[in-house]
C-alpha cells in the first residue's frame, strides 16, 4: 500500500506540472491568434494543433486519475479530509469545465467563420483558468502529503461512512449538471441544431456520469472482497431504500415537467429520466442519512 501510493504521488505530482504546462501553452495559443490555434478555417495541421489535442487528451485523463486518488487519500488519511474534500469539489468543476470549452471552442469557430462577435472568448479563458487553478492546488497537495504517504504510520481508516456520503453528492452533482443541460438544450438551443447534432450531446453526459461512474466503481473495488450483503450497513440500507421510494413518488411530478415542453428528440425524456433519478436518489438518501438523528 504505501509503495503503491507513493508511485501514484509521484505520477500525480509529475502530471500536476504538465497539465499546468499544457493548459497555458493552450491559453497562449488561443489568445495570441485565436483562428489558427482553434483551425477555424479548417486549413491543414500543424505541430501546435497536435500538441493542444494531446494536452487535452493528458488533461482529462489526469482529472479522472486524479479523483480516484483523492478518493484513496480520503479513505487513508483521516487528517487531511478537508483538505481532500476541497480539492475533490475542485476537480469536479475543474472536470465539467473541459465541457464548457468544448461548446465555447465550437461556438467561437462558427461566430469567427460567419464574421460575428466573439463574446464567448472570456468564458473560455475562464474555464481553462479553472483547470490552472485545480492543477495549482493538486501540486501543492500532493507536495503537503509527501511526508504522510512515505511516512511508516499509514494505517487503512477505511472511512466507508463518509466515503458513502461522498459518493451521492458526487451523485447530486452529477444529476444537476445533466439536468441543467439537458433543460437549457430543450428550451433555448435551436431544434434543428440540435437534430442535426443529437449524437453530439452524448459525450457530454458522459462527463457529466464520470465523477459518479468513478466513485461507484471505486466503491465496487474497495468491496469486491465482500459479500454484497455487507458493502452497506443496515442504516445505510434503510436510507437507501426509503430514498428509492420517495424518488418513485417523486418522479411522476418530475416527469410532467416535460409535458410543458416542446422536445426536439425522444431521446431526451429518457437522459431527462436519467439524471432526474440520479438527482432525487442521491438527495434523498443524503437527507434521510443526515436527518434519521432529528427525529
Amino acid at each position: 500500500m504505501k509503495n503503491n501510493l507513493k508511485t501514484h504521488t509521484s505520477i500525480l505530482l509529475y502530471g500536476s506540472i504538465i497539465s499546468i504546462l499544457g493548459a497555458a501553452f493552450i491559453l497562449f495559443q488561443i489568445n495570441s491568434d485565436i483562428a489558427a490555434a482553434l483551425n477555424v478555417f479548417q486549413t491543414q495541421f500543424d505541430a501546435r494543433h497536435y500538441f493542444m489535442a494531446l494536452s487535452h487528451i493528458f488533461v482529462f485523463i489526469f482529472h479522472l486519475y486524479a479523483i480516484v486518488f483523492i478518493f484513496v487519500h480520503l479513505r487513508l488519511f483521516s487528517e487531511y479530509k478537508p483538505i481532500a474534500v476541497i480539492l475533490m469539489i475542485s476537480a469536479v468543476i475543474s472536470l465539467f469545465s473541459m465541457g464548457i470549452e468544448k461548446i465555447m471552442i465550437d461556438e467561437i469557430a462558427r461566430e469567427y467563420r460567419h464574421g460575428l462577435g466573439i463574446n464567448e472568448l472570456g468564458i473560455l479563458n475562464f474555464a481553462y483558468l479553472i483547470n490552472l487553478v485545480f492543477f495549482m492546488i493538486m501540486f501543492v497537495f500532493l507536495l503537503r502529503t509527501r511526508k504522510a504517504v512515505k511516512s511508516e504510520s499509514i494505517t487503512n481508516a477505511a472511512i466507508d461512512e463518509e466515503f458513502f456520503i461522498i459518493g451521492h453528492f458526487l451523485g447530486l452533482v452529477s444529476g444537476i449538471s445533466g439536468l441543467v443541460f439537458t433543460l437549457h438544450m430543450i428550451q433555448f438551443v435551436n431544434k434543428s441544431l440540435i437534430m442535426e447534432k443529437i449524437w453530439v450531446l452524448i459525450p457530454f453526459y458522459i462527463l457529466f456520469l464520470t465523477p459518479y461512474a468513478l466513485a461507484v466503481f471505486y466503491w465496487i473495488f474497495i468491496k469486491r472482497k465482500q459479500k454484497i450483503s455487507d458493502w452497506y450497513d443496515e442504516k445505510q440500507i434503510q436510507d437507501m431504500l426509503k430514498s428509492s421510494a420517495a424518488s418513485l413518488l417523486l418522479s411522476v411530478p418530475g416527469l410532467s415537467i416535460l409535458l410543458l415542453l416542446q422536445l426536439p428528440h425522444n431521446l431526451f425524456i429518457t437522459i431527462y429520466f436519467l439524471f432526474l433519478i440520479l438527482i432525487l436518489f442521491s438527495a434523498g438518501t443524503l437527507y434521510f442519512y443526515k436527518v434519521k438523528e432529528f427525529f
